[in-house]
């Protein structure tokens, strides 16, 4: 695999919650920044359809630990509702981003998998090198992800019963 190429498999279980409620906030990338804070700093949706459709895009910069951002823009590549979402990337990577969901005995599975090949020039450049610490800044963001998911689905819930 080149330098500039990577690939995370990742599981999130979202307890208490329901797979219409994940596919939900999932299915809006521009809600991105209302969950994953400090890693989703923008999310602009280009466009106006209200309800998210598959080729929906939106303008998205982002950071991990590490002191630089991304700028790219998603693209909904496949949704099927209360059962996966799936994006694709392009500008400072390319990528392809698929959640898949299933109801466990206590709330949901989220199974994430995430390939992607580093395209700014300088991060490109330095991959051979510093492969290792892209991969921990980008295993830094991914535990911010699922906890920010279940607290935004919590309070979500306690919104509507208030």
């Amino acid at each position: 695999m080149p330098s500039n190429v990577f690939r995370f498999d990742e599981r999130w279980e979202i307890p208490g919650a329901t797979i219409a409620e994940v596919y939900d906030v999932l299915a809006h990338g521009e809600l991105l920044p209302q969950w994953w804070k400090g890693v989703y700093l923008d999310a602009v949706k280009l466009g106006d359809n209200p309800a998210p459709r598959v080729g929906d895009r939106l303008r998205v910069r982002a950071r991990g630990f590490l002191p630089y951002e991304l700028n790219f823009i998603v693209e909904a590549t496949a949704l099927d509702p209360d059962r996966r979402v799936q994006v694709r990337t392009a500008g400072d990577f390319d990528g392809l981003w698929t959640a898949t969901l299933s109801q466990t005995e206590d709330g949901v599975g989220v199974d994430v998998v995430w390939q992607v090949t580093v395209l700014r020039p300088i991060l490109r450049r330095l991959s051979p090198l510093l492969r290792p610490i892209f991969a921990w800044n980008h295993r830094w963001t991914t535990p911010r992800g699922e906890a920010g998911l279940r607290e935004f689905l919590a309070e979500r819930r306690m919104r509507k019963g208030a």
